[in-house]
This record gives structure tokens, sequence and C-alpha cells, in this order.
């Protein structure tokens, strides 16, 4: 029972975590305090850049957004932004394959497609994000 309080308080919270800018773009901001910038899920989004973010804090809050747009565990993320992504700059990522394949990750992960992750493994990144916010 607690369990389930627990989940849908969490729920609402990021529910109510969305935002609508003058331009159209939208915010949504994770349990991480990670910040999504979007106009649709079929359009390229942006996580903004923090202090301290290294390539899992990109991910977490990309598979995060997955979750918010009700994606299956398996749909891919790709990531646009190239690697080395410049000093303070966010990363951009889209759930559509680009034309020629997308940036490699910025992770070591063993994989066959080097340019994305699914929704499920970008969201195994904020298990790295909570144990290293813990330990601040």
């Amino acid at each position: 029972m607690f369990r389930q309080t627990s989940l849908l308080l969490a729920l609402i919270a990021v529910s109510a975590c969305v935002t609508s800018t003058p331009t159209g773009a939208k915010t949504f901001v994770t349990r991480e305090s990670a910040t999504v910038i979007y106009t649709s899920a079929n359009d390229p989004f942006t996580v903004k850049f923090k202090a301290g973010y290294g390539a899992p804090d990109f991910w977490c809050a990309a598979g995060r957004f997955a979750d918010k747009q009700r994606l299956s565990i398996s749909q891919p993320i790709y990531r646009l932004t190239p690697s080395p992504r410049p000093q303070g700059s966010g990363m951009q990522f889209t759930f559509v394959r680009p034309a020629g394949g997308g940036q490699p990750t910025g992770l070591n992960r063993i994989s066959s497609t080097p340019d994305s992750l699914t929704a499920s493994a970008a969201r195994d990144q904020c298990r790295i994000v909570q144990i290293r916010m813990r330990n601040l």
C-alpha cells in the first residue's frame, strides 16, 4: 500500500513539472531535477546542462522523458549532439532514427548500436545519477 501511494505521489509530482514557454516549447523536470525542453514526442528534445552533468545524467533524463511519453521500454533514443559535447551545453536527443544514425552515446558499454540506447537502458542510467547524488 505504501509503495502504491508513493508511486502515485511521484507520478503526480512529475506530471506537475510540465510547463510551456512563450515559443510553444514545453519543459519537463525529472525527479533528478534535470530539465527537458521539447515541442512534441516526434521532434528532437534537449536536456539542459547543469554543472557536474555527465553522460549518465543526460541519458537518465532522456529515459525519464521516454517514460513520460509512454513509449515502449525498447524504444531507441538517439543522441544528436556531437561528441565531445561542447562545454556547458545541453544534449539533444530524438526518438526517430536520424539519417546516417545518431552520435556515439558517450557511455562505456558494449553494444551493437553505439548511437542509441533503449528507453529502458537510458532510464537505468538514473541509478548512477542517484548514487552520485546521495554521495554529494
